[in-house]
């Protein structure tokens, strides 16, 4: 249900002033994306689901309080989730495991980020976007999951545009080590 830019602004103002329905359209737009950084980011699909639920809460707690001044909604909901991501990390006090199967890989596309991130829901790159830093799986979920320009990165992750395309950078070429490796241990 991809919303145009326009729409959203209008339904985040609704929601920003209590109206129930119209925050629930923003979690129906917005819970896929968010459930799948998060899950890159916790121990099982279970943690997962309660750290998306508790985004969404903390969400609606604070949506009266979103102010635009630039920072799209998508970036404004995404530091929501990467905090959360922080504070379930210092609870569990333990390191991400790795993930179950949960299925195929997605479609084959074109490119050499996208031939990289195309498998981005597959068993293999969950598990390898783990082995990144907090913030390269931050800038891979932001600029790839969620879609934002450079600029919107930059200001979601308070960095610089250039910094947020070395970071990119350097996550990519991570990642296509990570799963270099594992293509080179399955031949073994």
């Amino acid at each position: 249900m991809a919303v145009t830019e326009r729409a959203l602004a209008r339904i985040v103002s609704k929601a920003r002033n209590g109206d129930a329905n119209a925050f629930e359209r923003l979690y129906d737009e917005y819970a896929d994306r968010v459930y799948a950084f998060v899950r890159s980011r916790t121990a099982s699909s279970h943690d997962a689901e309660d750290v998306t639920a508790t985004v969404f809460l903390k969400a609606w707690k604070a949506i009266g309080t979103y102010d635009e001044r630039g920072i799209p909604f998508s970036a404004w909901l995404f530091r929501i989730a990467r905090n959360a991501i922080v504070d379930e990390h210092r609870r569990s006090e333990h390191r991400p495991l790795p993930v179950e199967d949960t299925g195929g890989e997605d479609e084959a596309v074109s490119g050499p980020e996208e031939a990289v991130l195309a498998a981005a829901g597959s068993q293999k790159v969950r598990s390898a976007i783990r082995t990144l830093t907090e913030e390269q799986a931050s800038v891979i979920a932001l600029r790839f999951w969620w879609d934002l320009s450079l600029k919107e990165t930059a200001e979601a992750m308070g960095r610089n545009e250039n910094a947020v395309k070395a970071l990119q950078h350097r996550a990519i070429k991570s990642l296509a080590r990570v799963l270099q490796e594992d293509g080179n241990d399955e031949a073994e």
